[in-house]
């Protein structure tokens, strides 16, 4: 299988040479790449940058967030969370977001509002994820399922502590032991968010309540997938 933006940029480099391919990007990272942005922006869309430009910049070209923000979600749902303000200043290129344990991924980045929750908007996807399995797999069908019962606990804020204590433990059993990539990328995904919204899981933990009061989600599910988590 060909990615058709890779055959885009060929067939540009063919006409044009190298030497205008280089000419934008980083000197690691040459060249421009398609990013789909949507979330908490004015205009969200698929958008073309020179690698290694900052997430403000982007941010800026969808006509700027439309709430302040928590988080953004880079590399799609096998990506990863990375706090707004580091992220914002981040470059995206995967040498740029590699600081931050991030990369560009599938190019599909999502703006999180700070009235949303991002262990609730993490519960949701990595159900739907545990869902997607080819059933090739223990860790896959077994892992992902145990690990979206754990998410939806703490997003309920049910047990969280204990909860917690389980999912970290499990993330680190099921990476590299699936038959393909999906159980690694369900664990980058729901490792990152424990990560990025650790003082949300204290606050679910210890005080039993939840600062997101957004009452519609923002990642996308498909629209044949229930949402019960809403």
């Amino acid at each position: 299988m060909q990615n058709p933006e890779t055959l885009a940029h060929l067939a540009l480099i063919a006409r044009f040479g190298p030497s205008w391919f280089r000419a934008v990007g980083t000197r690691d990272e040459p060249g421009s790449v398609l990013v789909t942005l949507s979330g908490a922006v004015r205009r969200p869309g698929v958008l073309e940058v020179a690698i290694g430009t900052p997430l403000h910049e982007l941010v800026a070209q969808a006509g700027g967030a439309t709430a302040e923000l928590s988080a953004f979600l880079v590399g799609g749902y096998f990506g990863s969370w990375l706090p707004a303000a580091d992220a914002l200043a981040a470059p995206l290129s995967n040498a740029g977001l590699a600081p931050l344990k991030g990369s560009l991924g599938a190019r599909a980045i999502v703006a999180l509002p700070a009235a949303s929750c991002g262990l609730l908007e993490t519960a949701r996807i990595t159900r739907y994820l545990a869902a997607e399995s080819a059933g090739q797999c223990g860790p896959c069908v077994h892992g992902l399922a145990a690990i979206s019962e754990d998410m939806v606990q703490i997003a309920r804020r049910n047990d969280v502590a204990g909860a917690r204590r389980v999912i970290e433990r499990r993330l680190g059993q099921l990476e590299g032991r699936g038959a393909c990539r999906h159980p690694d990328g369900t664990v980058r995904f729901v490792a990152s968010a424990l990560r990025v919204f650790a003082r949300e899981v204290e606050l679910h933990a210890v005080h039993g309540r939840c600062s997101g009061q957004a009452k519609q989600p923002v990642l996308p599910l498909p629209a044949r997938r229930p949402d019960a988590l809403r």
